[in-house]
């Protein structure tokens, strides 16, 4: 497999969907109608994502990703911006990357967009809670998308998390968090987890997605189905 690659900062969805399936596993319906089903590590990200290709260099971008097709992999996430545990200024509004870039004058030090998370104790393979430290950021909520390793997982539950959601969070409380998928791998402890801007591997679903047909032989809106590449 290809080592994986930034996604062009130039192909920007109008929409996307992002979901990770296949986490659960039935051994069938019995007779009476009863099913046991349980988890499974085996889910797999997969997304839909609708890009317009309105300039030239969207245009250009877009006919690379296509051609190198299924063989090249992806570092590409949804765009978390209005839904990650931002830092909190002194009126309470939200520091994103976005306004802190704007004003570097006024959000510096403990005040700037930079969110700092990690793990607290090494985790597992096929883990499926985690022990998160905050540094730096706001109140964590079920939900919650992070990359951790460059995979993708989801917060379902917490426990030891304080403060009100969309607060400031609390530095170095540790909270502990279920989560899906499953880990894909074993990390130690004090590993990078990122909220603001995550990203897992991804490459092609298929080999005839993204079809690019141009309005006027100029523009077009392309349909991109992707999923998580091991």
């Amino acid at each position: 497999m290809a080592d994986a690659l930034p996604w062009p900062s130039v192909l920007v969805p109008s929409s996307e969907s992002w979901s990770p399936r296949g986490g659960t596993r039935s051994g069938g319906q019995t007779f009476a109608g009863n099913e046991q089903i349980v988890a499974s590590p085996s889910a797999r990200w997969k997304a839909t994502l609708s890009i317009p290709c309105m300039r030239r260099d969207a245009n250009l971008a877009m006919r690379r990703v296509i051609a190198l097709g299924r063989t090249q992999t992806w570092f590409v996430g949804p765009r978390e911006n209005t839904r990650a545990p931002w830092n909190v200024d002194f009126v309470g509004g939200r520091i994103t990357y976005g306004n802190a870039a704007k004003r570097p004058d006024i959000y510096v030090g403990d005040q700037a967009a930079t969110l700092a998370f990690r793990l607290s104790g090494a985790a597992a393979l096929n883990a499926t809670t985690i022990a998160i430290r905050r540094d730096r950021g706001g109140v964590l909520e079920p939900g919650m998308v992070f990359s951790l390793g460059g995979r993708l997982h989801t917060i379902v539950d917490l426990s030891g998390e304080t403060g009100s959601p969309g607060g400031q969070g609390p530095k170095g409380t540790i909270v502990t968090a279920t989560i899906r998928p499953w880990l894909r791998a074993d990390y130690g402890d004090g590993t990078a987890i990122e909220f603001g801007q995550p990203l897992g591997t991804m490459r092609l679903a298929a080999d005839d997605t993204g079809a690019m047909e141009q309005q006027l032989s100029q523009f077009s809106t392309v349909t991109l189905d992707l999923i998580e590449a091991f």
